[in-house]
């Protein structure tokens, strides 16, 4: 299904947020569901946020691409739009996120919090190649550019 069709589906019961307030409320949103912001410091220039807390679907509309350089991890790519949903320690069905480590490049569907350990966080793609990393890894990202 489209980004823009899933959004329009899950809007009717949505909590929507424009402007400045849509990055407090994306992170009162991981607060909630125990997920580490760092995991979104990619996210710049917040122009949209909705949560439908009934299903756990979220959407963050960006003003551009972004990338992010997590040391010893690899690239973080985020597109203008990302959606998923959400639940405790979990970010499924994601879309808009990708991950590349040396010269692979994979699109990023589930990211789960907490394992193997309460410091680790386990980014799994599309075709189900995994990777766990250090949540600490992403606290130290540096933005490269945005497009």
């Amino acid at each position: 299904m489209a980004t823009a069709k899933i959004i329009e589906t899950h809007s009717n019961a949505a909590e929507i947020h424009r402007g400045p307030i849509s990055r407090e409320k994306l992170h009162e949103m991981l607060d909630e569901f125990s997920v580490p912001r760092c995991l979104f410091a990619g996210v710049e220039q917040i122009e949209e946020f909705g949560f439908n807390r009934a299903t756990g679907f979220y959407w963050v509309k960006q003003e551009k691409k972004t990338e992010r350089k997590v040391d010893k991890v690899g690239m973080s790519y985020y597109d203008t739009q990302l959606t998923g949903f959400i639940t405790p320690g979990r970010l499924s069905k994601i879309t808009g996120v990708k991950a590349k480590e040396i010269i692979l490049s994979l699109t990023v569907t589930d990211i789960v919090v907490g394992v193997p350990s309460t410091d680790k966080v386990k980014f799994v793609s599309s075709t189900g190649i995994y990777r766990v990393h250090p949540i600490a890894a992403f606290e130290s990202a540096v933005k490269i550019n945005s497009k």
